[in-house]
């Protein structure tokens, strides 16, 4: 825009200085009163008057640039700024001719204005948008929140659905799905109290029968066969039990350690405690109970085969904390290193209850450890022997 209105100023003056050059005598500023331009025309005096370098200016550029192209006399310009004009100096044949050209001739500030208009209002619009948009992700985000916390059994308290009209029905079905799974654990709790006494009764009477018996090897055997029966059945029942019901709850994960480990030393268990971070203010949480029952059966596993035990503790940057138990047993072979986890998988050969349980301890551990919102991983120390259970939980 300044280019082509520079273009039509440098016609007019262009015109100016011709009528000048024919006319000098008898034109006036009025006869060019329509073009919003005024000159003064010093006869005699044909130097042009040195340019100040602090005029110079962008309007100017062009204007010259359009000048040298339509005007074969020498020229000058300058822009007074505080003044808001330019001032063209040309010489003719009778003397110095200067032209007074207003700054709006040469400058339009509706380009400017435009492009303010076009900022502004794109940054209303973006600010609204943002504010829209933030109402509208907070449900979704706070939703998130709720699920995860659910399902590390963290207590929320009430829930009430915000947000938009499909947010809200998300929120609904979660409520009641969350109501669904609590009804059905409180149903499975019950059935599973039900069962432990109906199968304790029976095998209680039996083991009654036999004390009251002589003995003989027929009946030694079948005592045994009783302790491996109430053996599997506490196990069944523990597995399917879970935490009991226990509260989330915080706790200081320093003191949580100190105690597990002094109970697993009062049993006589050599455990090394070698912690890496400083954790005397770390808050989890836990269902402490539960926590201490998943920590107490690796550690237990561990003092079956291995005759050193190391914990220690490693935070990384995203607010978990691992909690990683080593021994120097035989470890777990390839083949089974990635089953153990499962329900009734054990990593001892053979099938003596003694020697390796019913294959639950570390299927109940990971249970807990996930319900938690964590992971349990195994690794044997070399390679092949001595095992490292690594536990990583939230903050």
């Amino acid at each position: 825009m300044t280019d082509r209105l520079a273009s039509s100023v440098a016609g007019e003056i262009v015109l100016i200085v011709n009528q000048i050059k024919t006319n000098a005598f008898h034109l006036k500023n009025s006869d060019f009163q329509p073009l919003g331009l005024q000159f003064t025309h010093k006869k005699n005096i044909l130097q042009l008057p040195k340019i100040d370098k602090k005029n110079i200016h962008t309007i100017t550029n062009d204007l010259s640039n359009h000048l040298q192209e339509q005007l074969s006399s020498p020229f000058t310009v300058q822009y007074y700024p505080h003044e808001k004009k330019i001032i063209v100096h040309t010489i003719t044949n009778t003397g110095l001719l200067s032209i007074n050209i207003p700054e709006g001739r040469l400058f339009s500030s509706s380009s400017y204005i435009f492009i303010l208009w076009m900022i502004s209002l794109s940054i209303i619009l973006f600010t609204i948008a943002l504010i829209f948009m933030r109402n509208q992700i907070r449900p979704i985000y706070r939703l998130g929140l709720i699920a995860e916390r659910l399902g590390r059994g963290i207590p929320i308290g009430s829930i009430k659905p915000t947000g938009a009209h499909e947010v809200r029905l998300a929120t609904q079905a979660f409520i009641t799905m969350q109501n669904r799974i609590n009804q059905f654990i409180d149903q499975r709790t019950t059935m599973l109290a039900g069962v432990s006494h109906d199968l304790r009764t029976p095998l209680t009477r039996i083991k009654l029968q036999t004390e009251m018996m002589d003995e003989n090897p027929d009946i030694t055997a079948i005592k045994n066969d009783i302790k491996d029966m109430e053996t599997m059945i506490e196990g069944y029942l523990s597995f399917a039990k879970g935490d009991d019901g226990e509260k989330m709850q915080r706790i200081n994960l320093h003191n949580f350690l100190n105690k597990t480990i002094d109970d697993a030393r009062r049993l006589l268990l050599d455990v090394d405690d070698k912690r890496h971070i400083n954790d005397t203010e770390t808050i989890l949480w836990a269902k402490p109970n539960t926590l201490a029952r998943a920590l107490d059966n690796i550690i237990s596993n561990a003092a079956q085969y291995a005759t050193k035990i190391t914990l220690e503790t490693i935070e990384t940057k995203n607010d978990i904390v691992s909690i990683i138990i080593t021994d120097n047993g035989p470890g777990i072979s390839v083949e089974k290193i990635d089953d153990v986890l499962n329900p009734f998988v054990r990593g001892e050969e053979s099938r003596n209850n003694k020697t390796g349980g019913v294959g639950l301890g570390l299927t109940i551990t990971n249970d807990i450890i996930t319900a938690h919102g964590g992971t349990i991983t195994l690794s044997n120390n070399d390679g092949t022997t001595g095992l490292i259970v690594t536990i990583s939980l939230p903050l």
